[in-house]
């Protein structure tokens, strides 16, 4: 693997969270930055990636990572912030717009983590969106929600979203192993 490759962590908070664990586990191979802003929800990530472009350098490999606050029903009106239909299209427009911008970068799918309450169904649903567009477009995912279904209520940082060090830490590890692959 050639070393000073550039990479872009693209997601909500909890991408943040795992971010400086990702950089110490790529030092000396990669530089690693993302937004200072969460990235929320996908469109979200959509939008703001014509003003967050500006602040790296071009990426080699991009790891993307949002769903939750499209699950989220924060009006209380009955349905997810993100319509299935909508999500959908967020995620192959940013595919679209990834390769427009960084022509050369490889592009990485993260399905979203489970939260510390048992029902899945909906993140089930929403990451099999992401697994439909990543095969269209051939886009490997890194599934991070295998790798945490079993394990969020271990690495709950307590507020039943984030993660703790260790858990930070573990998706980490996995983050920067999905990433060397393609270095």
């Amino acid at each position: 693997m050639a070393a000073c490759k550039n990479i872009l962590l693209l997601g909500d908070s909890r991408r943040m969270g795992y971010e400086p664990f990702v950089r110490t586990a790529l030092e000396g191979k990669a530089h690693v930055y993302g937004p200072a802003e969460n990235g929320r929800w996908a469109g979200y990530t959509l939008n703001s990636l014509r003003f967050w472009t500006g602040d790296f350098p071009t990426p080699d490999v991009v790891h993307w990572n949002c769903g939750l606050w499209d699950l989220g029903d924060d009006y209380g009106l009955g349905r997810p912030f993100s319509l299935p239909e909508e999500y959908e299209s967020a995620v192959e427009r940013t595919v679209l717009v990834l390769r427009k911008l960084f022509p050369e970068a490889k592009i990485i799918f993260a399905t979203t983590m489970p939260t510390t309450n048992p029902d899945t169904e909906g993140i089930r649903a929403y990451n099999a969106i992401i697994c439909k567009v990543a095969e269209k477009y051939g886009i490997p995912v890194d599934d991070l929600f295998a790798t945490m279904h079993d394990k969020m209520v271990t690495y709950d940082r307590g507020d039943h979203l984030h993660l703790n060090d260790e858990g930070n830490t573990l998706v980490a590890a996995q983050v920067a192993a999905a990433i060397e692959k393609l270095l």
